[in-house]
């Protein structure tokens, strides 16, 4: 599995259409994604991911008790699925990872994220950067920037639009 260290940031190339790359400080091209939204990952189908070797990777969610919950899956089977354990902290867990994305505060007025394994903080995340201490699969980053942009569906007081009736 493709894994992140140091300074990465998803950017918008498409002007068109919002496609967009996570890169990586020196400009190396971790992943090429495909056009997202809340709707197309939650209830469409999904967000595509290119690798740099040609490997595809899909965004994508399933249901999970009360939850839609964000994953990424492969031709292989799942690589990493998120769920809620509170109100906007998340689990995020692999074949071989146990992650918690938690809220960490505010810097200039950006909201910032920590990945954290047990006791360790492995990286922080804002909406659009992360600085990864030590190595995270690229996986659980791609999901980490989701949870951060759309959380799950009815976990928290979240910008998704609503029906009312009556």
């Amino acid at each position: 599995m493709e894994f992140v260290l140091g300074t990465a940031s998803i950017r918008r190339v498409g002007w068109l259409f919002p496609v967009s790359v996570f890169e990586g400080k020196d400009g190396r091209v971790l992943a090429r994604l495909g056009r997202g939204g809340w709707f197309r990952v939650f209830f469409g189908t999904g967000r595509r991911v290119h690798l740099p070797g040609g490997t595809e990777w899909r965004l994508t969610a399933a249901g999970a008790g009360p939850y839609i919950v964000p994953m990424v899956t492969c031709a292989g089977g799942k690589l990493a699925v998120a769920a809620p354990h509170g109100n906007r902290s998340y689990g995020i867990n692999g074949r071989s990872f146990a992650y918690n994305l938690y809220p960490a505060g505010r810097r200039a007025g950006l909201r910032r994220w920590s990945l954290r394994e047990h006791e360790t903080e492995l990286g922080t995340f804002e909406s659009n950067s992360m600085l990864a201490d030590h190595p995270i699969p690229l996986a659980a980053a791609l999901l980490c920037f989701t949870l951060i942009k759309y959380g799950v569906p009815g976990d928290a007081n979240l910008w998704v639009p609503q029906s009312r009736w009556g």
